[in-house]
């Protein structure tokens, strides 16, 4: 994608978000998504995967990619990124980000289960 938008796109800066290493629990990003923070969401795991299920609004970008498509991300947004696991994989997409120069990155605590658990929306196929 030329272009990544994110959700809320004129939205407020959310509250409560830490930093990676530090992460962010999921019951904070879900508060701070449906009270209009602008955010966006990156799923670490194999594009396999992100096509069976992902967080509504997210888009693929898989961990392992050797040349990610960074440069179609907002500077100015906070980065979720998040996997299944309930963090390995999303770590690891964090770390790559910190090195490209993004300060806004966190990581979803607990993972995609724990939010399709509380039923925070989840969708299939290659739609966001």
């Amino acid at each position: 994608p030329n272009s990544i938008l994110p959700l809320n796109p004129a939205g407020r800066e959310p509250a409560g978000f830490k930093a990676y290493p530090a992460m962010t629990p999921a019951d904070v990003v879900k508060r701070e998504l449906d009270g209009g923070a602008r955010l966006a969401f990156l799923d670490a795991r194999p594009t396999s995967d992100y096509l069976v299920e992902h967080i509504a609004g997210a888009v693929s970008m898989p961990f392992y990619d050797q040349n990610p498509p960074f440069s179609a991300l907002p500077k100015d947004t906070w980065l979720v990124c998040y996997c299944g696991c309930p963090h390995a994989e999303s770590g690891r997409l964090a770390e790559s980000l910190l090195k490209a120069g993004f300060e806004r990155v966190t990581v979803l605590d607990e993972g995609l289960r724990y939010w399709k658990d509380k039923n925070y929306g989840v969708r299939k196929g290659r739609e966001p």
